[in-house]
């Protein structure tokens, strides 16, 4: 876990989005398999999948997800300043969206 500037642990917050459509989904935290799910679907009502909170060690991490075995997109996170990340599958293509605030839902 990473500590913020008062010592206490921090989590990165991951929310699948839209897109999804009974897909297999693997998501590695530098490395290490942090989600794997099958038959992922987005309930179109709320755009949302799934979540996972993900205890992070250090400052940064670096987010590969893969989706029904195809090439893992990588993207760098820097939870201290964005602990909180939506990943959105359009066109078959995977969007990492950052922020430092939770995101409400539809």
């Amino acid at each position: 876990m990473i500590l913020n500037e008062t010592g206490s642990m921090m989590q990165l917050s991951v929310k699948f989005r839209d897109g999804f459509k009974n897909d297999s989904v693997v998501l590695r935290a530098n490395d290490e398999v942090v989600y794997h799910q099958s038959n992922v679907s987005t309930d179109l009502s709320i755009s949302f999948a799934d979540q996972v909170n993900i205890p992070v060690e250090g400052g940064n991490v670096r987010l590969a997800l893969s989706v029904n075995g195809k090439q893992p997109v990588i993207q760098e996170v820097d939870v201290k300043k964005t602990p909180f990340v939506e990943i959105w599958l359009v066109d078959g293509k995977a969007e990492f969206r950052l922020s430092s605030q939770e995101i409400p839902m539809l």
